[in-house]
């Protein structure tokens, strides 16, 4: 009998044992997340608190993808072709895209503020409503997306862009995403002075860039007279035809969208196109006759005796001018009438060379004036005859 509850009471103990042991283990074993991926012992963010509910990415995290930018940087400055660089551009831009937008905007911030930058063996290329279709550095495409993801982030960074003159490229993308992306009076008046200081840059006008001449649009956007004096100027020059050329883009669509003010400018200095009297002439006779304002700053010039016999000719040969140029550009967008607005001008201009014949003020133009009453009257005729 003894022997048995000895036996009994060492069963017992080892049984007490065993159990203590089987808790243990069960209360230091981890448990499974559910099929949902959640831990179903984790603490659930209160809905009451946003913030909670906001994935924050870990430092590991953010390390690797600001490493992949890196990594990207590099293999396009080991790229030996446009089309590979063009790939990982896309790339890159796929991979900004699926990140939260504040953390791509971060990444941006940082690579563009480390001043690290890669050749994409592409050129300046505007799309349609301005953003790029190629652009020429890593640090272009990335102040280009900047504005894709955020216009107020991508102005905000355009200031830090703008505080240094590294890339008249740069400056082209800065200006425009500062005029996306800050409509303020203090925006605007920084938009002016810094779009003045980079067209009158001497280092950038010795060898313009594409994104040099592409910034003449800004100038466009602007609008009024304060930046005619710079475009006028360098029309005139001679050594850079592009130069020249964008320029003469610049002030025949400021025309175009503002002929009243541009025109009346122009008026009004006649020296500023010294040189350039044909270019003028065909600014002038851009205008719309119709129009009471334009008709009489038509009338000033064809009357203003420091118009050369030269220049009235031309103006002669063209007016009404209907010639458009069309292209994307960072800022505006080319205006060209359709047939029934042409048709009617037409008719207008007609009209009002046929009154100025019968006026004594216009005694001494009547070869200019019945050269174009030929010429308009046949316009009209045409137009009446497809109709």
């Amino acid at each position: 009998m003894a022997s048995n509850k000895i036996q009994r009471s060492v069963f017992a103990v080892i049984l007490c044992l065993a159990l203590v042991a089987v808790a243990i283990w069960c209360l230091r074993k981890p448990q499974a997340p559910d099929r949902s991926g959640k831990n179903p012992g984790s603490t659930i963010p209160s809905i009451t608190n946003p913030i909670a509910n906001i994935p924050v990415p870990t430092p590991s995290t953010s390390a690797s993808t600001s490493g992949q930018l890196q990594a990207m940087a590099a293999s396009l400055r080991a790229a030996t072709n446009a089309m590979s660089a063009h790939e990982q551009l896309e790339q890159l831009r796929a991979m900004l895209a699926a990140m939260p937008k504040d953390q791509a905007i971060a990444l941006i911030r940082q690579f563009l503020d480390s001043k690290a930058d890669a050749d994409t063996h592409l050129g300046f290329k505007v799309g349609q409503g301005g953003l790029l279709d190629d652009a020429p550095t890593l640090r272009t495409f990335l102040l280009d997306e900047l504005a894709r993801l955020d216009p107020a982030a991508a102005a905000d960074y355009s200031k830090t862009i703008l505080q240094s003159k590294d890339s008249p490229d740069e400056w082209a993308v800065a200006l425009r995403n500062l005029a996306w992306g800050d409509t303020s009076a203090d925006g605007r008046t920084l938009l002016e002075q810094k779009t003045t200081e980079m067209l009158q840059y001497p280092p950038w006008q010795q060898n313009p860039s594409t994104g040099f001449l592409e910034a003449f649009d800004v100038a466009v956007y602007l609008g009024g007279t304060s930046l005619m004096p710079t475009l006028t100027s360098m029309l005139q020059q001679q050594n850079d035809p592009a130069i020249s050329h964008a320029s003469y883009l610049a002030l025949d669509r400021l025309v175009i969208n503002n002929p009243q003010t541009t025109l009346a400018g122009l008026l009004a200095d006649p020296t500023s196109m010294q040189g350039h009297e044909s270019t003028r002439a065909d600014y002038f006779a851009r205008a719309d006759v119709s129009d009471p304002q334009q008709r009489q700053i038509v009338e000033n010039y064809l009357l203003n005796p420091q118009i050369s016999a030269a220049e009235l000719n031309t103006f002669a040969g063209i007016f009404p001018n209907a010639n458009y140029m069309i292209s994307p550009n960072l800022l505006t967008q080319s205006q060209t009438p359709n047939h029934a607005a042409l048709a009617a001008r037409d008719a207008a201009s007609l009209q009002a060379v046929q009154q100025w014949m019968t006026d004594p003020r216009f005694s001494q133009l009547q070869p200019e004036l019945e050269q174009m009453q030929t010429r308009i009257a046949g316009y009209v005729q045409q137009e009446t005859a497809a109709h």
